[in-house]
């Protein structure tokens, strides 16, 4: 799933690089540069992971299942 949200970032990157966007490019990298750990989103509240998923264009219903599958623990 983190590897989806990376490919979304940067789809959403280059989008608002073509259209001269310059406060969302900002934002897409700063998410960028979160996404690069791998364990980023044990590390932020859930407010602030639902604010990236918002970012990321992610459907507000799916947000719970992504937060939920990106924090399950690992065996």
């Amino acid at each position: 799933m983190l590897n989806k949200l990376r490919e979304k970032n940067l789809e959403l990157l280059e989008k608002y690089t073509s259209q001269n966007d310059e406060k969302n490019i900002a934002l897409q990298r700063v998410i960028s540069q979160l996404l690069k750990d791998d364990n980023c989103f044990l590390k932020m509240s859930i407010e602030h992971a639902y604010a990236v998923l918002r970012e990321l264009n992610v459907k507000p219903d799916m947000y719970e299942q992504i937060y939920l599958e990106l924090t399950k623990p690992k065996n």
